[in-house]
């Protein structure tokens, strides 16, 4: 039965767990890759192998493989949330009806079951492509035997499709909690999901992320200069779960970060400033889910940039174990995928939570107030958001990639590619307002009467 209406859901809101299936399929295309590259130098003879630059096609999957599984339940467990709240409605509905809190979290299971049924055939299609072409550009760099070859990706892609099912059934298991945990009366009241104060248990866990940040900060920190490469994947980690950290305290944080940045706005542009910081500063959750995703594509993707440049540094310098030009080249690689994922995740979420708002805006279109208006407010409420994102993003990177520095240099000051991260935070800004203000607009495109209603 709740197989029947998970399919019933998929297909009733697919705009709704279309940016879950992106992720999923992304996840399903990169373990696949990975999968395959790490079967590919299967009967190459081992002098072939000891003449690869480099560290090795295992310890470069497994570098790669580590960080992606883990941005993959970040970025689903963000996605299936707004899945969620495009059905929060009706899911609130069967529990008023005596559906209970296992029947929910059955059915969300399924859904995310579902989704990555229809989504691996693709996703193993993609991954061997990406396999195949990762695997000449190795080989170019000498990094991998010059007869490795892809065999068949069809174990790989079981592999990724079960990997990537767990990682969808336990982020739907914990997205279910924002359903099941309020009583059905007041799930019903609140058809876009509970604006609550986090609790304590998200706070503890925030906590609990943020000592784990801490310590992982250290321990990059503490590398000898022989283990730069153990330093750089602390490093990586380190800002992976502060950002966990972030998202996990966000709706306390960003009213903090908010207040400063909202005066400059009221005082340069006192109607729209002071409308677009009034309605960030009374949606705390809103925007906190809004900022995150942002943080994370610009918190990681600038420590990968400036973890490079400080390679890059350490390398020109006195020998003595620095990460090369070739692991430099890896971690670009590294960023591309997870900037990736960030993309996926901020894009999704600003869909989601600019398309919740249709009958704000149909109430001040009512008001008075024009589309032009409207999406004037929505455009400084973006820039504001984007501008959170980095500064959380960037006090992030701040913090990682001092400590990577102190052990590939001895200096706690990294070396900072100014221009990559220009790029990365124009590349924030250009995803973040054009995505706000395109969803804002198809929001508004039904007559303001029938939407408020």
């Amino acid at each position: 039965m709740t197989g029947v209406l998970a399919w019933s859901q998929l297909r009733r809101r697919t705009a709704g767990f279309a940016g879950l299936a992106a992720a999923l399929l992304l996840a399903v295309a990169t373990v696949t890759a990975l999968g395959a590259l790490l079967g590919a130098e299967r009967g190459v003879s081992a002098a072939e192998r000891g003449q690869v630059r480099g560290p090795g096609l295992g310890l470069i999957v497994g570098a790669f493989g580590e960080i992606t599984v883990l941005v993959a339940f970040f970025v689903a467990l963000n996605t299936l949330g707004f899945a969620l709240r495009h059905q929060y409605r009706d899911l609130a509905l069967l529990r008023t009806v005596a559906a209970t809190p296992r029947q929910i979290r059955q059915l969300l299971r399924r859904q995310a079951g579902l989704t990555v049924v229809l989504v691996a055939a693709p996703g193993a299609l993609l991954g061997a492509a990406a396999a195949r072409t990762l695997l000449v550009a190795l080989q170019h760099r000498a990094m991998a035997a010059p007869h490795a070859r892809i065999h068949s990706v069809l174990p790989a892609a079981g592999v990724a499709t079960a990997a990537t099912l767990l990682v969808a059934v336990a982020a739907a298991s914990l997205t279910a909690r924002q359903v099941t945990a309020p009583a059905p009366a007041a799930a019903l009241a609140d058809s876009s999901g509970p604006d609550r104060r986090p609790g304590a248990v998200r706070l503890l866990a925030a906590l609990a992320a943020l000592t784990g940040g801490a310590l992982l900060v250290r321990l990059a920190a503490t590398r000898p200069p022989a283990e730069v490469d153990k330093a750089a994947q602390a490093t990586l980690l380190a800002a992976l779960v502060l950002l966990v950290a972030v998202a996990l305290a966000g709706p306390l944080l960003t009213p903090l970060v908010t207040a400063p940045l909202g005066r400059v706005l009221r005082t340069a542009l006192p109607v729209t400033g002071w409308q677009a910081d009034a309605n960030l500063r009374g949606y705390a959750r809103r925007l906190a889910s809004a900022v995150v995703p942002i943080a994370l594509l610009t918190g990681l993707s600038a420590t990968m940039a400036t973890m490079t440049g400080t390679a890059l540094r350490a390398t020109a310098g006195p020998p003595g174990g620095a990460t090369s030009a070739t692991d430099s080249w890896l971690r670009q690689a590294e960023l591309g995928l997870l900037g990736g994922f960030g993309a996926i995740a901020t894009v999704t979420t600003l869909v989601a939570l600019t398309g919740e708002r249709r009958r704000e805006f149909a109430l001040l279109r009512l008001l008075g107030a024009t589309r032009a208006d409207v999406l004037r407010v929505v455009a400084l409420e973006a820039a504001l958001t984007a501008a959170l994102g980095l500064l959380l993003g960037g006090a992030v990177t701040a913090a990682t990639t001092g400590a990577f520095s102190l052990a590939a240099t001895g200096s706690p000051v990294p070396t900072v590619p100014v221009a990559t991260c220009a790029r990365i935070a124009a590349a924030a800004v250009l995803l973040t307002v054009p995505t706000v203000l395109a969803a804002a607009t198809a929001a508004m495109r039904r007559p303001p009467t029938a939407a408020a209603g």
